[in-house]
C-alpha cells in the first residue's frame, strides 16, 4: 500500500491535485509507522465520496485525453483498487470504495 500511496501522490502532484495528492502523501507518512491506522485514516469521504474525492480524480480529462494521461489514470485506478485491498485485508471496510474499486476493475479490464 506504501507504494500505491507514493504513486497516487505522484500523480496527483503531476496533474495538479495538490489537496488530493497531500491526503495521499499524509496516509503514506502514517503507514510508515502504523498500516492500520493509515486504513483508517484513508476510510474517509475525502477519498472515496463526492466530485472531490481522491477517488474521483479523472487524470484523463485533467490531461487533456492524452495517451499519457489516459494510462495515468488506468494507473492511478489500481493504485486505489491496492489501497482498498490492504484496507479490506486489515478489516477497515467502506461500502462506497468497494463500489468504486469494482467499477473500477471493469474499467481497466476493459482498458478504459
Amino acid at each position: 500500500m506504501e507504494t500505491a500511496l507514493s504513486l497516487i501522490e505522484e500523480l496527483l502532484r503531476q496533474y495538479g491535485h495538490t489537496y488530493q495528492a497531500n491526503l495521499a502523501m499524509i496516509a503514506r507518512e502514517r503507514f510508515a509507522r502504523s498500516p492500520e491506522e493509515a486504513c483508517r485514516l484513508v476510510n474517509d469521504p475525502e477519498w472515496w465520496e463526492g466530485s472531490d474525492a481522491v477517488a474521483s480524480v479523472d487524470l484523463a480529462l485533467s490531461g487533456g485525453f492524452s495517451p499519457e494521461a489516459r494510462r495515468d489514470g488506468q494507473r492511478l485506478r489500481a493504485a486505489l483498487i491496492e489501497v482498498y485491498a490492504t484496507m479490506k485485508g486489515l478489516g477497515v471496510l467502506n461500502p462506497q470504495a468497494e463500489l468504486m474499486t469494482a467499477q473500477f476493475r471493469k474499467w481497466l479490464s476493459s482498458h478504459v
